[in-house]
């Protein structure tokens, strides 16, 4: 898509769905993580908490978008911006609905389920583009897309939820959702930081670059946004696994430390891979000059260098979200958004792309670390010192294989079956074949 409606429009796009992004909890107001934790460990409760949260949802799903867009008029974009911030909005609002279904997916631990939620709208869109690629292709088509993609999947998995627990009719009582708002609130402050931390760059980046910069930069983010939705989809199953152990802290240290290697595991060779082939995943981009594509692989190296240390210790903010340290994760994630937003305010001007690349990985480093720390010393929860050094061996290795083969002179995929092969012998050899699976109980 980008490489046929281009840098700018594809830049204009990106940073649209950022501002639209920054202001998602409008959309929630932290309920699906709320209910996630509130059915995982009471689901007797299901029937009377659903009713009134769907209700809310309902409402918020129709005031997102009109918010959005008064805001829009506010910062002065002009009409053709302004329409695709209200579409873009309604995209973001539809997909926090089905994020509340997926929520009572995961809090009945019916993980499979939810595993297809998390992608379908993905699966739907694919199919959308085909068919624009072979018609008419522009940003407004791909927008309208987007839009339709995400109403097909909010409808289809309300039909499936329906199907499992029956019809239960939306309400809007007062007090019951006075009551919920008030509980959902420290998820509200997590999302609302989150989104600020993820989408920031984006649009600091349009304010003080340009749109072109933007959409360079915006190619490399949408990779490291693919490869971190087997995040996504991993840490909602542990989120709400951690949630059905609350005060079981055994069960929750199995958990983290059978945790910690699910998920940095197959992400570390993600981004040790990119550092060396990085430039492959733009092999669409036939339309960009090569000093482009250069600053596109500049900004994935540096983004992915990011997303390692996030996929090495995400696992302990999920954790401590579940486990009634909300406040403490807000803080953390208040101090990687101050340092990312000044970072950016003093390097984009002179860098542009590549200040707002390093500018996540500092504040992803200063969050994983607090998330430790915090565990380690307030929490009666193990922090598996020894496996985290083991990955970070790994990580090092791994590296000196794929340093050695570019050495060599095969072909990019010989180099990556080799280094993969080796990467497997290493987690054996050093005991990071995690035992067992995730069971219902």
């Amino acid at each position: 898509m980008q490489n046929k409606v281009g840098h700018d429009d594809w830049g204009m796009y990106a940073e649209l769905l950022s501002f639209a992004f920054l202001f998602i909890t409008l959309a929630d107001l932290g309920v699906n993580q709320y209910l996630t934790k509130t059915l995982s460990h009471a689901p007797d409760q299901l029937k009377t908490v659903y009713p009134h949260v769907f209700g809310l949802k309902l409402m918020l799903l129709l005031g997102y978008p009109l918010l959005m867009l008064g805001v829009g008029v506010l910062m002065g974009y002009p009409p053709r911006e302004l329409l695709f911030l209200m579409l873009l909005s309604l995209v973001w609002g539809g997909h926090q609905l089905t994020q509340f279904f997926r929520s009572n997916f995961q809090a009945m631990q019916r993980f499979k389920i939810d595993s297809i939620a998390s992608v379908l709208d993905r699966v739907i869109l694919l199919g959308l583009v085909a068919v624009l690629f072979l018609t008419t292709l522009d940003i407004e088509r791909f927008v309208y897309a987007r839009l339709v993609a995400t109403a097909g999947a909010m409808l289809i998995f309300f039909l499936v939820l329906s199907r499992y627990y029956g019809w239960i009719a939306p309400r809007l009582d007062r007090l019951s959702i006075g009551k919920i708002l008030k509980m959902s609130l420290p998820f509200a402050l997590i999302t609302i930081l989150n989104s600020v931390h993820d989408k920031v760059d984006q649009v600091m980046l349009g304010q003080l670059y340009g749109d072109h910069e933007t959409g360079l930069y915006a190619a490399a983010y949408r990779w490291m946004d693919v490869f971190s939705m087997y995040l996504w989809t991993v840490l909602a199953i542990f989120f709400a696994r951690f949630a059905f152990n609350l005060f079981k802290f055994k069960e929750q240290e199995k958990l983290l430390h059978f945790g910690q290697l699910i998920v940095a595991i197959p992400m570390i060779f993600v981004c040790v891979w990119t550092q060396f082939e990085g430039e492959r995943l733009f092999w669409l981009m036939d339309e960009s000059t090569s000093q482009e594509v250069e600053a596109m692989t500049a900004s994935l190296k540096v983004l992915f260098l990011a997303t390692w240390v996030h996929s090495m210790f995400v696992i302990y903010g999920t954790l401590l979200s579940a486990a009634n340290h909300e406040r403490f994760v807000n803080l953390a994630i208040l101090g990687g958004i101050t340092v990312n937003v000044t970072l950016n305010f003093i390097f984009i001007p002179e860098f542009g792309a590549l200040a707002a690349a390093w500018s996540t990985v500092a504040s992803y480093s200063l969050m994983s670390i607090a998330y430790v720390l915090y565990t380690h010393f307030r929490t009666p929860i193990g922090v598996p010192y020894g496996k985290l050094l083991k990955l970070a061996l790994v990580t090092a290795a791994l590296y000196g294989v794929f340093y050695f083969l570019q050495g060599v002179g095969l072909a990019w995929y010989v180099d990556a079956a080799i280094a993969g092969g080796i990467y497997l012998g290493l987690v054996f050899v050093l005991g990071l074949v995690p035992k067992g699976l995730l069971k219902r109980e």
